[in-house]
């Protein structure tokens, strides 16, 4: 039996997401990839890199991009079948807002929409977003007899300090909001379809390392409430830890010589060496 591949949108709550199902890899254990494919760049599922299934397995993308096509693909890297790779037919998980959540936690997500209209969503501010900064490491040096200075220039950066400011008008906005800007610095932000002009990416890790809340009309006995969030991008987040679990006494007591070490782990990684030193 083949490997295949086959993804699915669950719209369901808390927030929508892609599931994807693996099936045909053989009895035994295999080392799978799963890879996401939007707007052309190509990357990992989180939490799905390297990970091991036997016979079938489900990864739920929590990360999946909303309202554009998405394609994805297996890649097995060894099992019973040998290395192999499969594609599923493109979907689009639809969404009518934006998403702002905790990577790892996303049953806290928020809905965020674009614009005044809220029907109960916090929206963004008028100024959010409108400018994008990109900036790269330069390094200038002048050359004695030249007057041509020699420029070193860095890989230019992903957006930093993006004006992400929201507001709510309720209490029960303002609680869901605030509980999910207390239980971490690091977030997920899904574009919702009222941003499309902006040209953003499809997911945006962002750092938000302090956020300031304003409550605009209380005197009067409203929840109008602002809250200036600035952000910067970053790498998706992993809690992926390797923690070694033999000691070099145990490989000199278990093995004969370092060639046979060295026979026992052809064709595997240094990382597959540390987490199995004796294969």
């Amino acid at each position: 039996m083949a490997v295949a591949v086959s993804a699915e949108a669950l719209p369901g709550g808390p927030a929508p997401k892609a599931g994807v199902t693996v099936t045909g890899l053989g009895v035994g254990d295999s080392v799978v990839t799963v890879w996401r494919t939007v707007d052309d760049e190509r990357g990992p599922v989180r939490g799905a890199r390297r990970v091991v299934m036997n016979d079938a397995g489900f990864v739920t993308d929590w990360d999946a991009p909303i309202n554009r096509p998405v394609s994805y693909e297996v890649e097995v890297l060894s099992g019973p079948g040998g290395p192999a790779r499969a594609s599923a037919e493109a979907i689009t998980v639809v969404s009518a807002t934006g998403w702002l959540m905790d990577p790892f936690v996303p049953q806290n997500a928020v809905p965020v929409v674009g614009g005044r209209d809220s029907n109960g969503e916090p929206y963004l501010r008028g100024q959010a977003l409108a400018e994008l900064e990109h900036q790269a490491d330069m390094s200038m040096y002048n050359v004695m007899g030249s007057k041509m200075p020699i420029g070193l220039f860095g890989e230019r950066m992903a957006e930093r300090g993006m004006d992400l400011s929201l507001a709510t008008r309720s209490a029960v906005e303002s609680k869901r909001l605030k509980d999910l800007l207390d239980s971490s610095s690091g977030f997920l932000f899904r574009p919702g379809p009222d941003l499309d002009g902006l040209m953003l990416d499809a997911l945006m890790f962002i750092g938000l390392p302090s956020y300031a809340q304003v409550p605009v009309d209380t005197a009067w006995g409203g929840d109008l409430t602002w809250w200036t969030l600035k952000a910067d991008r970053v790498a998706a987040p992993t809690i992926k830890v390797l923690t070694a679990t033999f000691t070099y006494g145990d490989v000199q007591l278990l093995t004969a010589s370092y060639q046979q070490k060295q026979d026992a782990m052809a064709g595997k990684t240094y990382l597959d060496d540390l987490k199995n030193p004796l294969s």
